[in-house]
């Protein structure tokens, strides 16, 4: 039952964290990330995504708003922008194309039967 649950929390019940363990070690083995993990940079780029952040300055104000959440999100200290920029720059992209893959993969069996809206015949 999602009823009482904020959107963020409900989104992240559908990642399986040991898929994104595994993906790290696959392409970073041997990763010095230690204080901000990719469990953590992934919560903040879904959390831009959903609240509309402009930039790194405004998710790392936004997220630092509410102190009380932080450890619950799983952080450790407060955001920093050049954290977040460190790790965006510095991280293999394909283990976020990975991830989108499985969760596209979950995602598919869910909307099977449904129209989408799109017409491809006449593209």
């Amino acid at each position: 039952m999602n009823a009482g649950r904020y959107v963020l929390s409900q989104i992240l019940d559908l990642v399986h964290w040991q898929t994104l363990s595994r993906l790290a070690a696959k392409y970073e083995p041997d990763s010095k990330h230690r204080h901000f993990g990719f469990r953590q940079q992934f919560i903040c780029m879904v959390f831009a995504q959903l609240t509309s952040r402009d930039g790194l300055r405004d998710i790392a104000a936004c997220i630092n708003a509410r102190p009380e959440t932080l450890y619950h999100l799983g952080f450790t200290e407060p955001l920093a922008r050049s954290t977040l920029a460190d790790a965006n720059e510095s991280r293999d992209w394909r283990i976020w194309e990975d991830l989108a893959k499985c969760l596209m993969r979950k995602a598919r069996p869910l909307y099977a039967g449904e129209d989408l809206g799109l017409d491809l015949d006449n593209t």
